[in-house]
């Protein structure tokens, strides 16, 4: 469920992917038709970063982090996604290695495509490319919104970028304002926006001290949702 409460037009690009099969039902059940089901148990890659691509996935159920990580260790995470989302058909569909690693945060059944199965299935079923388009059309959108951040924004504006689409992906109305409904951790957030786990906390204190948020165990609750989207804008 979504929510746009008194918000312009909602725009699916949110770090928090919940759908990207669009209107393509039909499509979907075909594509799951020609694929095998494995269970990921909780912290198992399901594929990693720089390993050739032969097949791509989808979430049936539970949920995956999608990251790129440095030579360092540091993780940058692109996506956390839920059901009903793809994971890997960027690089399943040009042969490049996989550019992120997947890694499941949750026991979870993830259909395994093969590509060349589906490269057959599309040749007799053509609207299942569009299926395929509409979530890497998505996924696109969601880079575009991270390389506007790290571009544009300070650590500030970055972090309430964040729970502004996060508000619109997995929030719903509460009390005194709306709840980001999914478990977030600090350290979720610091890399998602590319900050540090500090500053991500300082400014959710800071957020929070000034009554626009309030924040649970790993929850996070939206009390001014103009005053934040203010803060975009202004050039203080």
């Amino acid at each position: 469920m979504t929510t746009n409460v008194n918000g312009p037009p909602y725009i699916p690009d949110s770090p928090y992917v919940m759908d990207n099969v669009g209107e393509f039902k039909d499509e979907l059940t075909a594509l799951l038709a020609i694929s095998r089901v494995r269970r990921y148990q909780n912290g198992q890659i399901i594929y990693a970063q720089g390993e050739r691509s032969r097949y791509f996935y989808f979430v049936g159920q539970g949920k995956v982090k999608i990251s790129i990580f440095r030579e360092n260790g540091s993780e940058k995470i692109l996506a956390i996604q839920e059901n009903n989302t793809f994971l890997g058909e960027s690089g399943a569909f040009d042969r490049f290695p996989y550019f992120a690693t997947a890694t499941a945060l949750e026991d979870s059944d993830i259909h395994i495509i093969g590509i060349r199965e589906t490269e057959d299935l599309i040749t007799r079923t053509p609207r299942v490319s569009l299926l395929i388009i509409t979530a890497i059309i998505r996924k696109l959108r969601l880079l575009g919104l991270q390389v506007q951040d790290l571009s544009f924004l300070d650590a500030q504006k970055r972090v309430i970028h964040i729970l502004l689409k996060l508000m619109q992906e997995v929030g719903e109305p509460a009390d005194h304002g709306i709840l980001i409904k999914k478990r977030i951790t600090h350290e979720d957030l610091a890399n998602i926006t590319g900050l540090s786990r500090v500053t991500v906390t300082n400014v959710l204190n800071h957020l929070n001290r000034l009554k626009l948020i309030t924040k649970g165990r790993y929850r996070y609750t939206i009390l001014d949702r103009e005053k934040l989207e203010s803060f975009l804008v202004s050039n203080d």
